[in-house]
């Protein structure tokens, strides 16, 4: 078998890096949406409740009792960081899949090469 030249170990190298940052990002984003539509469900219930109505927030190991507006308010904050997360997110994927496309077609040129520089072999 052949040596593999540095120059496509390298970007062997850099593609399943980037490979492996896609996937933290893709589980990173279907995490964030999974919360967010928890805390849409939220915002959702907690809106039809009378002001005076008595909510818990979870503190710790222990329920806080918290008046709504401010619970609400806190939801919709949480909201927006999340929606605001979801967006870098998505920019983030957006690049690592270009950036694995270039990465494929420099691997695919520089193999390419390599076996232009090889004897032919039979069945490959």
């Amino acid at each position: 078998m052949a040596q593999v030249p540095p120059s496509l170990q390298e970007l062997v190298n850099r593609f399943n890096q980037a490979q492996a940052q896609l996937q933290a990002v893709i589980l990173r984003k279907q995490q964030y949406e999974a919360e967010l539509r928890e805390v849409e469900k939220a915002v959702i219930e907690m809106e039809k409740l009378p002001q005076d109505a008595k909510i818990y927030k979870n503190v710790g190991n222990f329920l806080v009792q918290i008046a709504r507006d401010p619970a609400l308010q806190e939801l919709k904050d949480r909201k927006e960081l999340l929606e605001l997360q979801l967006k870098t997110l998505a920019r983030q994927e957006s690049m690592l899949r270009e950036q694995i496309e270039k990465l494929r077609g420099e691997i695919n040129r520089e193999v390419s090469r390599a076996r232009g520089q090889e004897p032919a072999k039979g069945g490959g």
